[in-house]
């Protein structure tokens, strides 16, 4: 789908959201917001990324790449500033992906790693939803949000399946190959293999796995504090099972970063059980805010980093010109 399209989507997503919850609402949320617990949220986010970078190179070494996990780390925040602020259709991972291959030496490991990486954390995120709402929807006797986590968890694990399939993967290279698209016929074969290596390693993929419910968890409880930070008086379990399904929904490649779909989803979710409009899209609309901080943060690691290896390269030159004075 063409960035522009994408782009009118968000924006005509977000001004029906805003016109529908009233946005003096929505301005009284935002200012009335609890800026200790935010800034706390935002700690726990920052925190929650190193544990994402973690989960990724543990992978990475598993693929015998010796790459510090500082750059692993610089990369996942430096892609997730190239991955907000260019106009792009590609997407943040696919970003990410890009600027650590050129320092391996298989360049699909970067790929492999960070899809099994985000396989897990949504495989897990959708557990938990599913653990959660067996209890709840025993106590209240309705089963409705009980079977939307089981219809979308099975989905998804069937999704994994079907693409990592060998005959869905040869069916689609024949295809591609019968289009001229050798290339990249070829690089899904190599990605898939890569992926298939990477799993079956269980040291670093049980490693992984522990560190994506941890990181799972606090990404739940990150949005619980900022929702408390609005005054949104729900429990806890209400947050394990729409967050696992929100973050399902806000991914879908519609939109521009999940812009409006994700809101869309917060309002849909969270009035079910009883939260004013413009403190669910407020809750979003924060949340998003954490991110594009992230974004910021990455930036100008990159554009330090940038700035330093000029400073080196200068010193080099000058000092081979004083040399050879």
């Amino acid at each position: 789908m063409k960035f522009w399209l994408k782009a009118v989507i968000s924006i005509a997503l977000l001004a029906l959201l805003i016109w529908k919850s009233n946005l003096g609402d929505i301005l009284n949320v935002m200012a009335s917001v609890d800026l200790r617990l935010y800034v706390v949220a935002f700690a726990l986010f920052l925190f929650q990324q190193v544990v994402v970078a973690y989960c990724w190179q543990l992978l990475l070494v598993a693929q015998k790449n010796a790459v510090p996990f500082l750059h692993t780390l610089k990369v996942h925040f430096v892609g997730s500033f190239f991955g907000t602020f260019l106009p792009s259709s590609i997407s943040m991972d696919i970003v990410r992906a890009y600027h650590l291959s050129r320092h391996l030496h298989r360049g699909v490991d970067a790929a492999s790693s960070m899809f099994v990486t985000r396989v897990a954390g949504f495989g897990i995120n959708f557990l938990l939803a599913l653990l959660v709402a067996i209890p709840v929807c025993r106590a209240s006797n309705d089963f409705q949000i009980l079977w939307t986590v089981a219809i979308l968890t099975f989905a998804f694990f069937a999704a994994i399946y079907v693409i990592l399939h060998r005959w869905s993967l040869q069916l689609l290279t024949s295809l591609l190959r019968r289009f001229n698209f050798v290339k990249i016929a070829d690089k899904l074969a190599h990605v898939r293999d890569a992926i298939l290596e990477v799993a079956v390693s269980r040291s670093a993929m049980l490693k992984m796995l522990l560190f994506s419910v941890f990181f799972q968890i606090l990404g739940i409880v990150i949005i619980y504090v900022v929702g408390r930070g609005l005054s949104i008086e729900l429990d806890f379990w209400h947050y394990c099972i729409y967050v696992p399904l929100i973050t399902a929904i806000a991914v879908l490649p519609v939109s521009v970063l999940g812009i409006g779909i994700r809101e869309g989803a917060f309002v849909f979710f969270f009035t079910q059980a009883g939260v004013p409009k413009a403190a669910a899209l407020s809750l979003s609309l924060l949340l998003f805010s954490q991110s594009l901080l992230m974004a910021a943060m990455g930036g100008i690691w990159y554009l330090l980093d940038k700035a330093r290896i000029q400073t080196v390269y200068s010193d080099v030159k000058q000092e081979a010109f004083s040399s050879t004075d």
